[in-house]
């Protein structure tokens, strides 16, 4: 019995032995092999254990003539023990990835493929309801069973003309093509086409429909408005979060926004909140509220990520003049209805809108309301049918405006209440 005992402990020692050296050497028989990945693979040390727990040292893949590149100085892998014992691989052979400080550099094509890899499942053809041709997207992956980690690790896509950059990225993904992919996913900062100060997500994406479908909850941090390339210089942050939903590659973004400051020209806002929804390439937002001038807003609005276009209304509620015309001794509370669009060139930006106050003083004259139409565009802020109403009677400034700062002023009337117009001197610039 002891002697079987022994036999069988030397058998098992042989067999762990043999497995390890399989599972290290199933790296370079993967390589020479397979037909997932273009261009070349490299590593530098494996170890493995007998049940295809494999550790990997500076392993690295490069596509020519693209940019995609993956760099990761640590990570380990898992491999099925029978697909080491009888030397067959496919997308099912690996069953775990973790990658520890790795540098991902991707490329993706017209259809949003990424070039260089042929693991997935050629989606059918669709068409939209405007009867144009669904694009040619999804990200299953046939007979995959997989959970990939991320460790502090760098990602970086490039797609036409733009590029994302991800840093300190951290993620926990399973991907079962016969089910679905969940995600936990979180980045640090985030660079090139759009800055921030990272995003969350965390959910799953159906892959059983004939298009996978998203269901995720999404988290922006500190998001930089001006990267989007509105042409408006914001540099205050949003921060988000939404709700993911539709089909791949086009999602439904649907969320609320916060800022804590914005800053627009002429115009503070803080405590910003809203709701907004992205589809389609076009993020509208609506029921924004805001705090401006002492007094508060309501905004609603739109801009379209490809061709720059925006358009934004602002109804604004007792704001404090002394405050927004930076003047101590001038006090009144003021209604604004304003509003601005851009359709897409920085130079058409316009603003404009009308105004109007109730009773009111400045320094020790008072008056019962003022009132008035403006347009700002390209530099140049012009005013239209201002009225100061008093019961000594009104004061008209027909016209006037700023160009690059500099005042311009039109004629100014006296009407008293008998409706008698005369023209007076200015008393001021």
């Amino acid at each position: 019995m002891f002697s079987l005992f022994v036999t069988a402990l030397v058998v098992l020692f042989v067999m762990a032995w043999g497995l390890s050296r399989q599972a290290a050497a199933i790296f370079n028989y993967v390589a020479a092999r397979q037909h997932f990945l273009d261009g070349t693979i490299t590593v530098e040390t494996l170890s493995a254990t007998p049940l295809g727990h494999v550790h990997f040292r500076n392993l690295e893949w490069t596509l020519d003539d693209t940019d995609n590149k993956v760099v990761i100085p640590e990570g380990y892998f898992h491999v099925k023990p029978m697909d080491l014992i009888m030397r067959r691989t496919s997308t099912s052979t690996v069953t775990s990835l973790e990658l520890h400080d790795a540098d991902i550099q991707l490329t993706f094509d017209d259809r949003m493929h990424i070039k260089g890899i042929h693991t997935l499942e050629k989606p059918k053809t669709e068409k939209k309801k405007d009867g144009k041709r669904k694009r040619d997207f999804d990200i299953k992956v046939k007979n995959l069973d997989l959970d990939l980690e991320l460790v502090h690790c760098r990602l970086t896509a490039l797609y036409k003309n733009r590029v994302h950059t991800f840093k300190d990225v951290n993620a926990k993904i399973h991907y079962d093509s016969k089910d679905k992919m969940t995600i936990d996913f979180s980045t640090g900062e985030l660079g090139g086409t759009l800055q921030g100060g990272g995003v969350d997500i965390q959910g799953e994406i159906d892959l059983k429909p004939a298009v996978s479908t998203y269901d995720l909850q999404l988290g922006i941090r500190e998001l930089n408005p001006s990267s989007l390339g509105t042409g408006l210089n914001i540099y205050e942050t949003v921060t988000a979060s939404a709700a993911v939903t539709g089909n791949l590659p086009d999602p439904v973004i649907i969320g609320q926004l916060y800022m804590k400051n914005l800053n627009l020209p002429g115009l503070k806002f803080t405590n910003v909140r809203g709701d907004f929804k992205y589809e389609n390439g076009y993020i509208g937002a609506e029921n924004v509220t805001a705090d401006v001038f002492g007094g508060t807003c309501d905004a609603s609005g739109g801009f379209n990520i490809d061709t720059k276009a925006y358009d934004v209304a602002v109804l604004g509620h007792d704001l404090k003049s002394e405050v927004a015309a930076n003047v101590p001794f001038f006090r009144t509370l003021v209604q604004l209805d304003l509003k601005m669009s851009c359709n897409g060139d920085n130079r058409s930006t316009r603003t404009y809108g009308t105004f109007t106050s109730g009773k009111g003083i400045y320094a020790v004259v008072k008056f019962d309301s003022i009132s008035g139409a403006f347009s700002n565009q390209y530099k140049r802020l012009k005013f239209d049918d201002v009225q100061i109403k008093s019961q000594a009677g009104d004061i008209v400034a027909p016209q006037f405006e700023l160009v690059d700062g500099k005042l311009h002023l039109g004629n100014l009337y006296f009407v008293s209440e008998d409706g008698t117009r005369s023209r007076i001197s200015p008393f001021f610039g």
